[in-house]
């Protein structure tokens, strides 16, 4: 703790604020507890309140040094702060409560909320990239409104999911659309020994966020935070230009037939040479050069002796790289909790948003087809200002002409109720019940139009309308007791908990066609009612649990935990339904034992903890719900039915059931030793674990007799090894300077144990299998092996058509058969998940200055590219720059294969077209200017800071130019990530 001494006192409350090396602070913040009498220390540290009366608490703050409260006693006073490391003492969110970090003995880790109030983000998870351990965020758009980043928690447990459980103030629900501005800790389970108390949920990890909450005995706090941002493409397609275009166009045509006319003349390849025929950049002419987003929280924060409140309101406005396409969002939240008596406490959360995300009917990605399609010599216009048309889309004629429009309105609702009865001073009682209700309507309205001139006019045909109406409702009851003792060394925790969480949904859809008017786009009562379709259906599902925990910890030396949860689920059948899953877990802090702090006062830390656990899994097609009950279909026209010697609908059992399905289940072992040195001035955490996924749900291949869809079996296996480590340290050189550094590191290795004889092709990819021995998605194919150079080698090497010309792509013959063939000559030649991830951060503050960066990465991780992102004049596309470095019989040094216009000989799946995809990006870079208290304190202002921030600013990767290593759309027609120039403002009244 820090020092007060005391002095003869004067007629005010005055004293002086030093920190530990006896410097004087500056604008720390002196305040009569309970009241809002306070004021700031000035240059000097002094301070000085009136209308103090003896025996008051002053409590004393500042950014970066513990918090002390002093009774004042009617002397002048002199205090000395101690710089907060709060490594030990930070309170950590677990699964139903907190807990202490020092004292924890699963893999937990969380990230600061602090650092996170500077970046331009939407969504929190967009934001996660390369700040925690273990944990791989992979972003693959940056289209407005889907900012959002998919988090795999070491590893893949499954080949049906991996996405973990998000927990929001202790219910079940989604992190990307809370305000990012709303949100006091974000923390991840990563290991069963702290993950199983969530069983069935829990397999593929938790995430625990709390948002902010008043405090009771605090003013009023108002606070307004934005951020204005600009954003432009990480990575832009390299197009050829049209003199570019017309040589390899030209060489295309001859490689395949040496006979045919040349489409562009010799003279008409000079002249786009020179420049006097025109070169159209259609990239240019469709996008816009930046999208402008705009971000702003406005919050109000306090509470009285027995009462705390929070209210908060937040608007997000995005828009893209087209004039079309936008995101509005506003959310909402509030909550309130008071002591009625000191038995008795209630609270209220409720939060909602209204999310709207708007396109033209041809959408973004028609419009990027366009650029992609249309040659660099063919132009936007005709000669008569009419828009050209050559067959495909003109991506600048789709935008400027009435197409019509797509949108999607997201929209929920939560309320959450508790009340909390305090029988004992270590024993209570709480009871929550929430309601959820999200709901999704998707409508849109395709318009009648035409461009072009002549005999080339495009139509686009009968105008098309739909709605789509999405409703799910989430309901969460709990009962939670809890127990925490202290008898002397002995430290007893105990928690007793029931709950239950039902999930019901429904949908409707219905599209009209033919008929209408393009003035009237909101109502599909304008269309043709004949061609009226509709559907619609819907499911329940329900789960019930019980749970509890068992702490103890003698003199924060020897720690243990005792985990257990038993969940039932209605998508299981009665035999089955029932899975327990347990987890035991200690932890030893060696720095706490008198043989260490005796000896070693350089060591703040040495913990070393060991866990083990089981958590389930019960995920499925999505479409499964019932995979233990008979599922019944209505029989559409090609699926009639014969009575009588006449054809009938009717309702057929359509999937096979399997009585004896139940959990998957994930075992987990870990290892771990923390470490602190110098007051936590450096530090670092170092986890190995081992996973392994049993009884994992499959659907196993039946023979085709039966007639029905196979149903889910427990059959096969999969195992995540691999470690995470992190280490930081942090220093206050002086007054005016500090600085931190962080590195964080993860491998994992993934490995499919048993697929039960269902080896085969992924049904979404072909190009991705699932193989025993192997990664999950692994990609699968020919290897490539150089090109057919000489006529020797074409004559007598292995082929897999016997139509290969020099130039071609030759192929390994590993069977040794003389001939390629998929079935033989096909192995393992990529992953899709990267083994190693990892940040980088550092801060630097100086006086009110302060400047953050964060690099992030991910590497031994491959990406699979085709069609127009890799192919020369695929579908009638264009060609990229790296196509001119193609094989020529002067050339064999190449990167490409000979170059074709419509042979698709080389473009067989094969390692070739496999490239590295791992990368390093500078995630973030921050500087900001905290504007001084001694300032803020005559106007009014309890703190103020304005920021210059930049996102994705700079990637290295060793793809070819212009693929984003995180995209998600393997022909580049994805709306990739956006690299963000902001300017923000926090502030608080």
């Amino acid at each position: 703790m820090g020092g007060v001494n005391a002095t003869q006192q004067d007629s005010a409350c005055k004293g002086i604020v030093k920190d530990e090396l006896g410097d004087p602070i500056i604008g720390a913040s002196i305040q009569v507890k309970g009241t809002t009498n306070g004021t700031i220390t000035d240059m000097d540290g002094n301070y000085a309140i009136t209308n103090v009366e003896k025996g008051e608490t002053l409590v004393i703050s500042y950014i970066g040094y513990q918090t002390q409260e002093v009774v004042w006693n009617g002397q002048d006073l002199i205090i000395s702060l101690k710089e907060d490391s709060k490594q030990l003492e930070e309170v950590v969110v677990v699964g139903y409560g907190v807990q202490k970090k020092a004292n924890l003995t699963g893999s937990v880790v969380s990230v600061d909320s602090e650092k996170l109030e500077t970046r331009p983000v939407s969504s929190i998870s967009a934001a996660i990239a390369g700040q925690l351990p273990g944990v791989t965020a992979i972003q693959n758009s940056g289209a407005p409104g889907s900012q959002s980043s998919s988090l795999t928690i070491r590893g893949k447990n499954s080949i049906n999911a991996a996405s973990p459980l998000v927990i929001v103030d202790g219910i079940p629900g989604s992190m990307d659309t809370i305000d990012p501005s709303d949100i006091e800790s974000f923390t991840v389970l990563k290991d069963a020994a702290s993950a199983a108390i969530y069983g069935v949920q829990a397999a593929n990890g938790v995430i625990l966020i709390t948002t902010k909450q008043g405090k009771k005995g605090d003013k009023a706090t108002v606070s307004y935070s934005g951020t204005v941002s600009w954003s432009s493409p990480v990575a832009k397609r390299d197009y050829v230009n049209a003199y570019e275009f017309a040589t390899l166009f030209n060489e295309a045509t001859y490689n395949e037939n040496p006979n045919s006319p040349m489409p562009f003349s010799e003279a008409d390849i000079e002249a786009y040479r020179t420049g006097a025929l025109p070169t159209t950049d259609w990239y240019d002419a469709a996008f816009k050069k930046t999208g402008l987003e705009q971000i702003h929280n406005l919050s109000i924060r306090g509470g009285s002796e027995k009462t705390a409140y929070s209210a908060s309101v937040g608007y997000t406005n995005q828009d893209g790289l087209t004039d079309a396409i936008n995101y509005k969002r506003y959310n909402a939240r509030m909550n309130v909790n008071s002591d009625i008596n000191k038995y008795i406490s209630l609270g209220l959360n409720a939060s909602g948003y209204r999310g709207v995300q708007k396109d033209s009917y041809v959408g973004y990605t028609t419009v990027f087809q366009g650029v992609t399609r249309n040659y660099p010599t063919d132009p936007i216009y005709n000669e008569d200002g009419s828009f050209n048309y050559e067959g495909k889309d003109n991506p600048v004629a789709i935008q400027a002409n009435n197409t019509g429009f797509q949108r999607t309105t997201d929209q929920e609702v939560n309320l959450t109720g508790y009340l909390t009865v305090n029988i004992l001073p270590e024993l209570s009682i709480k009871g929550v019940y929430s309601i959820r209700n999200y709901q999704r309507n998707q409508d849109g309205f395709k318009a009648h139009y035409t461009y072009g001139s002549g005999d080339n006019v495009y139509d686009s045909g009968l105008r098309e309308g739909y709605e789509k109406y999405y409703n799910h409702n989430y309901y969460t009851g709990q009962i939670l007791i809890n127990y925490n003792k202290t008898f002397g060394k002995h430290t007893i925790g105990g928690l007793l908990g029931l709950e239950s969480y039902e999930h019901t949904y429904k949908y409707t859809e219905a599209e009209r066609k033919g008929g209408g008017n393009d003035e009237l786009q909101e109502s599909l009562n304008t269309l043709d009612a004949s061609s009226q379709t509709n559907l619609d259906g819907g499911y329940e599902m329900a789960r019930m649990s019980f749970f509890g925990r068992i702490q103890y910890d003698y003199a924060s030396k020897y720690l243990f935990e005792f985990n257990l949860r038993s969940d039932a689920s209605s998508r299981f059948p009665k035999d089955n339904r029932w899975g327990v899953f347990p987890a035991l877990s200690a932890g030893w802090r060696l720095s706490e034992e008198a043989f260490i702090k005796d000896n070693a006062d350089w060591l703040s830390n040495l913990k070393i903890r060991f866990g083990w656990g089981r958590t389930g899994n019960e995920e499925l097609k999505s479409d499964d719900i019932y995979p233990a009950i008979a599922t019944y279909a209505y029989s559409d026209a090609d699926h009639l039915f014969m009575f009588n010697n006449s054809l009938y609908t009717t309702a057929y059992e359509s999937r096979y059931v399997n009585n004896n399905l139940k959990w998957a289940t994930v075992t987990n072992y870990e290892v771990g030793v923390e470490a602190g040195f110098l007051n936590n001035m450096l530090g670092f955490e170092l986890a190995a674990y081992k996973k392994k996924t049993n009884d994992m749900l499959l659907y196993l291949p039946i023979q085709g007799v039966i007639g029905m869809e196979a149903p889910a079996q427990n059959a096969g296996s999969v195992e995540n090894k691999g470690f995470d480590l992190n280490i930081f340290h942090n220093n206050r050189i002086n007054k005016d300077w500090s600085y931190s550094i962080g590195l964080n590191v993860s491998y994992v290795k993934n490995e499919i144990t048993n697929m039960s004889g269902t080896e085969g092709a992924n049904p979404d990819n072909d190009k991705m299998w699932n193989l025993e021995g192997y990664p999950i998605n692994a990609y699968y194919g020919l290897v490539a092996d150089g090109f057919f150079d000489t006529e020797e080698e074409l004559a007598n090497s292995p082929k897999r058509l016997g139509t290969e010309k020099l130039g071609d792509i030759k192929y390994k013959d590993l069977n040794g058969d003389g001939k390629i063939t998929l079935d033989a000559d096909r192995q393992v030649i990529g992953k899709n998940f990267p083994s190693w991830t990892g940040g980088f951060n550092f801060s630097v503050t100086y006086k009110d200055f302060d400047l953050s960066g964060l690099f992030q990465g991910a590497f031994d991780v491959d990406g699979y590219y085709t069609a127009e992102a890799a192919y020369a004049f695929y579908n009638g596309a264009t060609a990229l720059k790296r196509h001119l470095d193609r094989w020529t019989p002067d050339h064999h040094d190449a990167t490409y294969p000979r170059i074709t216009r419509t042979d698709q000989t080389n473009f067989v799946t094969s390692s070739f077209w496999v490239q590295d995809a791992s990368y390093v990006r500078l995630k973030n870079l921050t500087l900001g200017y905290s504007i001084p208290k001694t300032f803020l304190n005559k106007i009014n202002v309890s703190s103020a800071k304005i920021f210059l921030t930049g996102e994705n600013l700079l990637t290295f990767t060793g793809l070819d130019g212009g693929l984003d290593p995180e995209e998600g759309n393997e022909r580049g027609w994805s709306y990739g990530n956006v690299k963000k120039v902001s300017i923000g403002l926090k502030v608080s009244f």
